[in-house]
């Protein structure tokens, strides 16, 4: 039996390869991470515009809520980031950059800005994601929404465009109060954290969709080894419901042959009984390799199992 694949795709608001996304026939959706640059006042504008150009396929927008975001660039090696959300934790914290790549301790806070000690990496730009996998985090701003979200629901709203992702889902009020607001929103939890995880029964209960973000949910959650059971446990709660995303194929940005355990990976997800997949951001900029890895799903699921 074939398994139908559902292909999401990250395109930004200029794509000069947008149109030849939307037209390949295992894509059923594209993403606009709300996170790239659109003219404020042209907001609404915008959106209309790219759903135009979506075509059938669904225009999925990408709202950030809790997710911390650098707003400044920082340098090294006396750093202080400036982020989206005002914060308290117990201090010191483990603070990682680049999907877990980078890491320092986070030794104060002063407002918006976060103080640390012992980062060398690599010059921290705007609107890069940060983790700090700390149960003690807490966000002090009244709603996890940023004034960006907010603008963009509004945009959303006066269109008609209801197809929202929600990243950092701990609860279901977060949904609800979009819901709320928003009545015919239709929106996607983005499983991210352990909060998230703890609650994701009544989570799926509420939420239209259910995604495993792999991108911060590997470095947020306990350990590395368990993202295997975590992901199994998403897909056993939400069944076709559930969408996996991002870390997938991350090989092709170096090399033109995906790596060994990449592709394992994708037959792996497949056995666990996932049929529908966000590529992150980082595999969808470049319009070859984007194209490539779309090959790699396609012949993957094209096979008779």
């Amino acid at each position: 039996m074939v398994m139908q694949l559902e292909l999401i795709v990250t395109q930004g608001p200029y794509s000069s390869f947008f149109d030849d996304v939307a037209r390949i026939p295992s894509v059923s959706g594209i993403r606009f991470n709300t996170i790239m640059p659109v003219k404020e006042e042209q907001m609404a504008e915008k959106l209309k515009e790219l759903r135009e150009r979506a075509g059938e396929k669904q225009l999925w927008l990408d709202l950030k809520s809790r997710q911390l975001r650098i707003t400044e660039f920082a340098h090294t090696p006396y750093t202080a980031v400036t982020i989206n959300h005002r914060i308290s934790v117990n201090l010191p914290a483990k603070i990682y950059f680049d999907n877990g790549n980078l890491m320092a301790h986070l030794v104060d806070i002063d407002g918006y800005r976060l103080i640390l000690e012992e980062y060398t990496g690599r010059i921290l730009g705007p609107g890069e994601a940060l983790n700090i996998p700390d149960d003690s985090l807490r966000l002090l701003d009244p709603s996890p929404l940023t004034e960006r979200d907010e603008r963009f629901l509004e945009a959303s709203q006066s269109i008609g465009l209801r197809h929202f992702m929600l990243s950092y889902v701990e609860h279901p009020g977060d949904i609800l109060a979009i819901k709320q607001v928003y009545p015919q929103a239709f929106i996607a939890a983005k499983i991210e954290n352990k909060p998230g995880l703890k609650n994701l029964d009544a989570i799926q209960e509420v939420a239209d969709e259910v995604i495993a973000a792999r991108a911060d949910l590997y470095t947020e959650i306990e350990a590395p080894q368990f993202i295997v059971p975590t992901l199994k446990k998403i897909y056993h709660l939400c069944g076709k419901k559930s969408i996996v995303a991002s870390r997938m194929l991350s090989s092709l940005l170096h090399n033109p042959i995906p790596s060994c355990s990449d592709i394992m990976d994708i037959y792996y997800l497949k056995d666990m009984g996932y049929t529908r997949f966000m590529f992150g951001d980082d595999i969808c900029f470049k319009k070859d390799i984007l194209m490539q890895a779309v090959h790699i799903f396609n012949s993957v699921f094209n096979e008779k199992s």
